[in-house]
Order: C-alpha cells, then sequence, then structure tokens
C-alpha cells in the first residue's frame, strides 16, 4: 500500500462534500502531521477525523522537539507563516512519498523538491478510477466541490466533469 500526506485543506474539501468515507476506502495508507489535525476545529470535522484515527484508517506523525527544531530550519524557496504546511512537506520529502494539498504555495515548492503533488480533484478522480464511486456520483462531487472551493481550478473541474457524462 502506498503512503501518502495530506494537509489541512484537502480534509476540509473532502469532508465539506462528505466523501471522508470515501476517502479512506482508497488504497493508500494516508498519513498526516499532529499540526494538521490540531488545525480541525469544528467539532464534526474533528470527530469525523478521530474516528478514522481510532479505526487506524489515518495514520497521524508525531514530532519530538528536536524534529520539530528540524522542520523549523528546513529551507524553502517560499516562506510559510506557520509551521504546518512545513511538517507535511518534511515528512514527504523525508519519506518520499506523494502529498495532497489544495494550497498553491506548498504545491509550487512541493514540485521544486521534485515531490509528486496531487489535490482534491485528483482525489475524486481516484474515487472513480478505483470505483469506489460511480461516474454520476463523481461528477455530483466534483460539482459541490466547485461550490465550497472557489480556489480551486474551475475549468480543470469543468473538463473533468465533461469527460464523465
Amino acid at each position: 500500500m502506498k503512503l501518502i500526506i495530506t494537509d489541512t485543506n484537502v480534509f476540509f474539501d473532502i469532508i465539506s462534500i462528505g466523501a471522508l468515507p470515501e476517502f479512506f476506502a482508497l488504497d493508500f495508507e494516508i498519513c498526516t502531521t499532529d499540526f494538521v489535525v490540531k488545525e480541525i476545529l469544528e467539532s464534526e470535522q474533528k470527530a469525523q477525523i478521530e474516528s478514522f484515527i481510532r479505526a487506524k484508517k489515518l495514520n497521524v506523525f508525531k514530532f519530538t522537539a528536536e524534529e520539530v527544531d528540524e522542520i523549523r530550519k528546513f529551507t524553502t524557496k517560499r516562506f510559510f507563516k506557520g509551521i504546518t504546511d512545513k511538517t507535511v512537506l518534511w515528512k514527504s520529502y523525508q519519506l518520499k512519498c506523494p502529498l495532497l494539498t489544495g494550497d498553491k504555495k506548498l504545491r509550487n515548492e512541493a514540485e521544486d523538491l521534485k515531490i509528486e503533488v496531487h489535490g482534491s480533484i485528483w482525489i475524486i478522480n481516484k474515487f472513480i478510477e478505483k470505483e469506489i464511486v460511480t461516474k454520476a456520483k463523481g461528477v455530483k462531487l466534483l460539482e459541490k466541490l466547485k461550490l465550497i472551493n472557489a480556489s480551486l481550478p474551475h475549468d480543470e473541474i469543468d473538463k473533468l466533469i465533461k469527460r464523465l457524462k
């Protein structure tokens, strides 16, 4: 099973479109960091994430003080205000595994580091590809995604919807 690390905004997208069970049905070992989990403050979202942690479907990397220091010192071309994005970037780089993000700055940084990077649209496409959802359900999820996340490339979503219909 392939390891994959996700950031906070991918969780927000997937939870908002009601596809968290489908996300964890993918054939990946889905991981994140304790910094990401701490950013999920809304109680219903937090409860959903915690249930997948308890079920051992979501692996959460916790860092020692030394690792946090190393992450803070991790050189990047772009400035990151908080440490959360750097934790997923650093762990993904360290483990040489794909990173899931919808954050453009984080995506560009990952690409510069030669890290395979994908986002929420790719995830929904995987649901369809792996027959976790039907094409019709995939189209509905993509349409919901367009409504909840204006920063996504809507033209890319539209092309995928057109291809699925």
